[in-house]
């Protein structure tokens, strides 16, 4: 087989890799969170953006390789916003002025698809694309941009993690120059055959997305314990100071809690009443908010974040700065109590008595080290 006939499959493969890792994130209820939506999603238009060059490569018309290619440039403009977003909010936290930089990506997905493409020219068995350059200089800058940026925030993160553990910096760096060869390696490559007369293979930058691919699905697999978000999760936590967490049923009972803090203690039972009539009056006030549930009390430098689950929901009030860190091991410590007691939460009496390893799970919260998955 020629090398022209491996290069026209091989994009298949990419968007394989991107899309099981994709369905996994969903399999493993990771999307509930800014961060965890975000590499979905960027997941999801790498995948449609690998999906869309086989299809190109191997289009038997001008009008379906047209629009494989608009397709295809319109996947990756959305791929690199959402890798940008991901790679911001998983250092930082979620900021609403963060959406912004969503804007520049959908103002320009009309003039991909208006002016962009100049025309298609065939290339032996498959087509390559001719883009007019201003549109195309104007949408290279703002790929380069924001992949730039991402790569820069990986960068950042393997500075964190080789801080503190040196085995999982073999890791994250992995995940960082994977993605740096592969960005300068594509614009290398589809740059200097774009300029040739006569290419005599495929752009092979889709191809190349396999690179990342593989490691984050290497990153990913539960194959040990350690793991990158521990360490990020561990470096966060310094800025927050987590007071109490209960877990709440969801007629307003306590179920446990645990305390630690100092100074005047708060009443357990009057607090998970109270935060049951303003979850209530919330609802009835505002019918609009039906079928959502309140997530967050902010007072001053005082947080009270909830997650809710099908029989109780877990309460924390912290002082500082939450993060999506702490969101994913809230659901997941709420998970793992309502599959150990369902039982007892399904004939819930208001026998705190009845449900077995709240004190442990709650404990876990107060553990920056420990963390149930990435």
């Amino acid at each position: 087989m020629a090398v022209v006939d491996v290069l026209k499959v091989l994009p298949v493969v990419t968007a394989v890799i991107w899309y099981l890792i994709a369905i996994n994130q969903v399999r493993r209820d990771r999307m509930r969170t800014a961060t965890e939506a975000f590499f979905l999603v960027s997941c999801f238009f790498t995948g449609t953006y690998a999906l869309s060059d086989f299809y190109f490569f191997n289009a038997g018309s001008r009008e379906t390789a047209a629009n494989a290619a608009l397709t295809g440039i319109s996947s990756l403009t959305l791929t690199v916003v959402f890798f940008f977003l991901f790679t911001q909010v998983y250092l930082t936290k979620m900021r609403r002025g963060y959406l912004l930089a969503l804007t520049p990506g959908i103002l320009l997905l009309p003039m991909v698809w208006s002016v962009m493409l100049q025309g298609l020219v065939s290339a032996e068995s498959f087509y390559l694309p001719q883009y007019r350059l201003i549109p195309f200089t104007i949408w290279l800058a703002f790929v380069v941009v924001y992949a730039l940026v991402g790569i820069r925030n990986l960068w950042k993160l393997h500075t964190i993690v080789r801080s503190q553990s040196a085995t999982l910096a073999k890791r994250s760096g992995g995940i960082f120059y994977s993605f740096l060869i592969t960005f300068f390696l594509g614009f290398a490559t589809n740059g200097l055959i774009g300029t040739l007369p006569s290419p005599a293979i495929p752009p092979p930058f889709s191809t190349l997305l396999m690179i990342p691919g593989i490691v984050a699905l290497f990153t990913l697999a539960p194959i040990r314990r350690d793991r990158i978000s521990d360490v990020v999760r561990r470096f966060r936590a310094r800025r927050y100071n987590l007071r109490q967490a209960y877990f709440v049923f969801n007629d307003g009972t306590l179920i446990a809690s645990t305390v630690r803090a100092t100074g005047p203690q708060l009443d357990k039972d009057l607090f998970s009443a109270t935060l049951d009539v303003i979850q209530n009056f919330m609802r009835t006030s505002f019918p609009f908010l039906k079928g959502t549930s309140l997530r967050t009390i902010e007072h001053g430098d005082y947080r009270i974040l909830i997650e809710r689950g099908r029989f109780c929901y877990l309460t924390v009030v912290l002082a500082g700065e939450e993060n999506d860190f702490l969101r994913r091991q809230m659901r997941d410590s709420l998970l793992e109590f309502e599959s150990l007691n369902e039982q007892a939460l399904q004939r819930w009496r208001g026998v705190p008595s009845d449900a077995v390893d709240s004190e442990r799970i709650l404990g876990l919260l107060f553990e920056p080290g420990e963390l149930f998955s990435p």
